[in-house]
């Protein structure tokens, strides 16, 4: 018998599923997991190719009829998780991930806030420190706390270290598990375009992407603002810029099969932003995302929703910023100085905003329509 320890396996489950797979080769079979101390204890056997799938749910330890005829058998369970083995050489269906992407969904998400959180609470003793040594003119205070620092800095690095390890991790798995990965090209000339705040107006960016695709131009991928597209000879493609308030674990797979090609998906599976393509031929009908009128029209307001409450936010918080700026100063509207800078940017982006928002109502309103 031998004991492992394996550190965050719960956030990489297929790399975890391949280690087991490879020490099962060696002869060392899984027979016990303590999920606190992340030990794994394994008993020497035949070496055996194996598949293990790890589960995680409720704590009813039983498999479906389909999963057993499949040849799938519980090896070990700990608490809501199980870790299935199948000694069948190929393996028709596999248990679902389901609730595995949703536990660690919930943990990306909560735990980058609570990071976000405790780094802007941490960094109030370090800017009081700062402040007291300038105050009190002494060189000597910034040493005396350096170990307070120190401590303050290491905790931050840490904490901001774990909230990107789990949100990286959980990201990577979702997009291998949910089909999500771009479909890149490898040829023609490249070219990039920048259009800023594209979100907020999916049907002038959908618009946009067909126009240029009849001059010859199919998008490849989108970096933030930045478009990339490639030279070729395709001329009919048709766009879909898509906004979803939860995408399904079948979201992805299920378009893909239906012969659109995913060029851009956002982080996050919440609050989804994608854009998808599919060409077709002169005299084939123009392809659609969706042909049922009614989910069209609910998906135009989805959209229109979201980017209508997120441009309202940020004009509030501009305008607020730029209120409590032009209180503050006693000095000219231009200026050459930090508060003078700031106030400037906050005026160019709060009309910025104003325009978009604007844009917003007056696409919205095109957007249905066309639909009639």
């Amino acid at each position: 018998m031998i004991k492992k320890v394996k550190g965050l396996w719960s956030y990489n489950v297929d790399n975890t599923e391949k280690w087991l797979s490879e020490m099962a080769i060696k002869g060392w079979h899984l027979t016990h997991v303590n999920r606190w101390t992340r030990t794994f204890t394994f008993e020497k056997g035949e070496n055996k190719n194996v598949n293990y799938r790890i589960q995680f749910g409720q704590k009813n330890h039983s498999l479906p009829p389909t999963l057993q005829k499949a040849g799938w058998e519980i090896a070990v369970s700990s608490g809501k998780w199980l870790f299935l083995v199948n000694e069948e050489p190929t393996i028709r269906l596999y248990p679902s991930r389901d609730a595995y992407v949703k536990r660690n969904r919930t943990h990306a998400y909560v735990l980058s806030l609570l990071a976000t959180f405790h780094i802007s609470a941490s960094m109030l003793p370090i800017l009081l420190i700062g402040i007291l040594s300038s105050a009190m003119e002494e060189e000597n205070l910034l040493g005396h706390n350096l170990g307070i620092l120190l401590f303050f800095v290491a905790e931050i690095v840490l904490v901001a270290w774990f909230a990107i390890y789990v949100f990286r991790a959980y990201r990577r798995f979702e997009i291998h598990e949910f089909d999500a990965k771009i479909d890149s090209m490898l040829t023609g000339k490249k070219m990039r375009k920048f259009r800023g705040a594209w979100m907020y107006q999916l049907e002038d960016t959908r618009e946009w992407l067909e126009r240029l695709a009849k001059e010859g131009y199919e998008l490849e991928s989108v970096k933030a603002a930045i478009f990339t597209f490639r030279k070729t000879n395709s001329f009919n493609i048709k766009y879909e810029c898509m906004f979803e308030y939860k995408v399904h674990p079948s979201y992805f797979a299920t378009h893909k099969e239906l012969g659109w090609q995913l060029k851009y998906s956002s982080n996050m599976t919440l609050l989804n932003y994608s854009i998808w393509a599919m060409h077709y031929e002169n005299e084939e009908e123009m392809p659609q995302f969706s042909y049922d009128k009614q989910e069209q029209r609910q998906s135009i307001k989805r959209a229109f929703k979201m980017n209508l409450g997120m441009s309202i936010y940020l004009i509030f918080i501009l305008s607020f910023s730029f209120y409590t700026n032009m209180l503050s100063k006693y000095e000219p509207f231009l200026a050459w100085s930090f508060g003078g800078v700031m106030r400037v940017l906050l005026f160019v982006f709060l009309l910025f905003w104003l325009y978009k928002f604007i844009q917003i109502l007056f696409s919205y309103r095109r957007s249905l329509k066309a639909l009639k």
